[in-house]
């Protein structure tokens, strides 16, 4: 961010917003994005604006996934995509009022990626370029923003990311029991690890996820009761999607589209 954004007063940035929530090609967007996902929620809301939209990969649990991703001024909205631009399934939406984002994570197997978290859900997305990259997190941000009234997210309680489950043959709690068939693979609820069926057998209260008690591994079950984590409390039901196999998992290098310069917001 320039020093001139940090000059400009708020009500300029929010009439840009507010400009394009008010425009007639706003409405068909949003309409459009509504109409071609299956069985979606409303989208059309007074002062909804569709800032941005584009094809991402979703790090889950088993694998890399191709999630089609639509930013809005108040909301994130995601979901499979059944037939690129035409239609969409599994409809998940993230208040960005209770989002965080990281900074850039480059690795090897995900380039050009970074961390979205919230309070039921986090995962790592990754683009197809650093710019495209840079476009959605300098978006996200500004969204963000907008969204939580200038207040800062970062105290939200959020979900843990869950370790994808190709990274870890033995239980990360003991170190010693090697998964197979018969010893299933299991995320602790707190803090994302692969862990055994010994190591998880505690049950512990986080509002954030649940309003029943979910699987922790020993050692942050300890911590939990003993109120001395000092950060704050991570997970999720499930980080991952839980919808299989899917026919293909490859990226389709489609470039994002922004309906609204961040330097007008």
């Amino acid at each position: 961010m320039s020093a001139n954004d940090l000059s400009q007063p708020t009500s300029t940035k929010e009439d840009g917003l507010g400009q394009l929530s008010r425009s007639v090609e706003n409405a068909k967007r949003i309409k459009s994005v509504q109409d071609k996902f299956v069985n979606s929620q409303s989208l059309m809301k007074e002062g909804r604006a569709l800032v941005g939209e584009g094809i991402l990969m979703k790090v889950c649990r088993k694998k890399p996934k191709q999630r089609a991703f639509f930013l809005f001024n108040d909301i994130l909205v995601y979901g499979r995509v059944v037939i690129n631009g035409r239609k969409y399934s599994q409809q998940k939406i993230i208040p960005l009022n209770e989002v965080q984002i990281s900074s850039p994570i480059d690795s090897e197997e995900n380039p050009y990626s970074w961390l979205i978290c919230s309070p039921k859900k986090s995962f790592i997305v990754h683009a197809n370029s650093d710019r495209e990259r840079q476009e959605w997190i300098s978006h996200l941000e500004r969204c963000i923003q907008h969204a939580s009234g200038g207040n800062n997210a970062q105290n939200n309680t959020v979900a843990a990311h869950w370790v994808p489950d190709d990274k870890a043959d033995t239980c990360m709690h003991c170190r010693t029991t090697k998964f197979s068939t018969y010893n299933r693979k299991h995320h602790c609820r707190n803090c994302g690890f692969i862990v055994c069926e010994g190591c998880s057998k505690k049950r512990f209260l986080l509002p954030h996820l649940d309003s029943k008690r979910v699987r922790v591994c020993d050692t942050c079950f300890i911590k939990l009761n003993m109120n001395n984590m000092n950060e704050p409390r991570q997970n999720t039901r499930d980080s991952s999607d839980s919808d299989g196999e899917e026919n293909h998992a490859h990226y389709s290098p489609v470039p994002a589209t922004f309906y609204q310069n961040i330097e007008n917001f």
